[in-house]
């Protein structure tokens, strides 16, 4: 799996470069987030510190949760079915005290900074999301058909692949976060993401086509015929 990289620029990237910090500074090594070190270990079946294989597993497969809670030592709890892990690159280099100092595979971040990213990651997958809604209703505005919110909840969902592998209850659960989220914002952002032209967005059903609004170049005509007569 290729990791996700951040620019310098980004909050995420600033977030890890004032708070990354050797593993063995942390003291017990932590589930929120794990160093490279610890992960190719957890990769191999052994236990984050290391020392003997323990499971017997694939090592060129994502381990699960089950399978990382064996190892940690961590119970299981039901809402962890949905946890899962991602690869993000780590700063070269960070700032420590005046000076800079190169980073390696033992670096992690705190628990602390590691729920920070993650709800920093977590909002920007929101505003996105938003930005997506409010770009496919302009189109559905500009197009005179109307489209129902879950149904652009679910283009979402399918342009990134978000819905592979899930049933209807896990869906029907996407589709209440997302409502929540649209009404905790209040109102849909105006600047964000171009998504360009995509055939899931722009598409126009054939049940969409009969219900279509009257276009304003016809009732611009209809009402230039009604003032000449």
């Amino acid at each position: 799996m290729q990791p996700v990289e951040f620019s310098p620029f980004q909050h995420e990237h600033v977030l890890m470069s004032a708070t990354l910090q050797l593993e063995s500074d942390l003291g017990p090594i932590n589930s929120a987030c794990f160093s490279q070190r610890a992960w190719r270990n957890i990769m191999q079946g052994k236990q984050p510190q290391g020392g003997k294989r323990i499971l017997t597993r694939d090592d060129d497969q994502w381990p699960t949760i089950n399978e990382i809670c064996m190892l940690t030592g961590e119970k299981k709890i039901q809402r962890m079915d949905g946890y899962d892990y991602l690869c993000i690159e780590m700063p070269r280099q960070i700032v420590v005290g005046r000076q800079y100092k190169q980073t390696n595979p033992s670096f992690t971040l705190p628990p602390s900074a590691a729920t920070d990213l993650q709800r920093m990651l977590r909002y920007e997958f929101i505003r996105i999301m938003l930005d997506w809604i409010r770009q496919e209703r302009y189109f559905c505005n500009k197009a005179g058909i109307r489209r129902e919110l879950a149904m652009m909840v679910d283009h979402f969902f399918y342009h990134y692949g978000m819905v592979l592998g899930t049933n209807q209850k896990d869906r029907d659960s996407m589709r209440r976060m997302a409502a929540r989220w649209i009404e905790d914002a209040k109102m849909l952002p105006n600047d964000g993401v171009d998504f360009g032209v995509t055939e899931d967005l722009d598409y126009i059903y054939e049940y969409e086509e009969g219900n279509r609004d009257v276009s304003m170049d016809v009732l611009l005509k209809e009402l230039k015929s009604g003032v000449n007569k």
